[in-house]
């Protein structure tokens, strides 16, 4: 796993920066990303940069790869980027709805919900059918603590594109903000049919199933997100917390004790 510099790691004296495509790279950032392994996909994504430094959609998601890290000075970085990236895209091409939302996006990651707001409806205006354009105003709203809204914008999203998993996800977290935790379930659900691999689906789940109290199904879901990633503190505290209202106390301690490892590692890390 690299440190996040934008260094080439080298193995073996072949450049490990070539072993692998573009394409590939960016395969391997998603999948990192999908299990919550954000440094590794932050590797993936510059080395993705490294080969092809004029791919705005990735500076986006180096950006919230880095949010995820709480690396917010490098995210605005990545973000602005991103936005140069797209704005670029856009003088080229400007009728082309992708770049817009890509804009959208940038501006999302920079706080800049108005104009980002209006990159998405322009992108909307050239193609109603742009499904990723209403989940990034869902984005933005629910940043903003519209929910409701919000919660509108990610089901135009899915019935513009019904087996995007992540719009699922988005839409099961909207209910869960709003409380509505048995409605979150579908939508979760929904998404692991989809990308059984999505930890995001699972987390949202067993959220929903523990603020719900059923806790042995909580218990069944997080064991499957922590087979995913290992290395998942709030999930070993969520399991914790889990197993405590099951009466299975001792387990619980030695959940607490992974959360406790964890933590250490994580801080000798920084």
């Amino acid at each position: 796993m690299g440190n996040g510099s934008d260094s080439i790691n080298t193995h073996g004296g072949m450049p490990y920066l070539f072993q692998k495509t573009k394409e590939q790279w960016l395969a391997d950032g998603e999948a990192h990303y999908q299990v919550k392994r954000y440094e590794d996909a932050l590797e993936a994504y510059i080395h993705v940069l490294l080969l092809d430094p004029s791919a705005a959609a990735v500076y986006n998601r180096k950006g919230f790869t880095l949010l995820k890290l709480r690396r917010n000075e490098e995210a605005f970085d990545a973000f602005s980027k991103a936005r140069d990236g797209w704005e670029f895209q856009i003088h080229l091409h400007p009728t082309n709805a992708e770049a817009y939302t890509g804009k959208g996006l940038a501006l999302h990651g920079l706080n800049r919900s108005l104009e980002a707001l209006m990159a998405f409806e322009h992108a909307l205006k050239l193609d109603p059918s742009h499904a990723a354009a209403y989940d990034g105003i869902g984005l933005v709203l629910s940043a903003s603590g519209h929910d409701k809204e919000a919660l509108d914008a990610f089901e135009r999203a899915i019935l513009r594109a019904p087996t995007h998993a992540t719009y699922y996800v988005n839409k099961g977290s909207a209910l869960v903000k709003l409380k509505r935790y048995a409605e979150a379930l579908g939508p979760a659900e929904r998404a692991i049919q989809l990308a059984p691999g999505y930890a995001e689906a699972y987390s949202v789940k067993a959220h929903s199933l523990r603020k719900l109290k059923c806790y042995a199904d909580a218990l069944g879901v997080y064991e499957k997100l922590l087979a995913l990633n290992p290395n998942l503190e709030q999930a070993w505290m969520n399991k914790a917390e889990v197993l405590k209202h099951l009466g299975r106390s001792k387990e619980a301690q030695q959940a607490y004790a992974t959360v406790r490892r964890l933590a250490q590692r994580r801080w000798i890390g920084w």
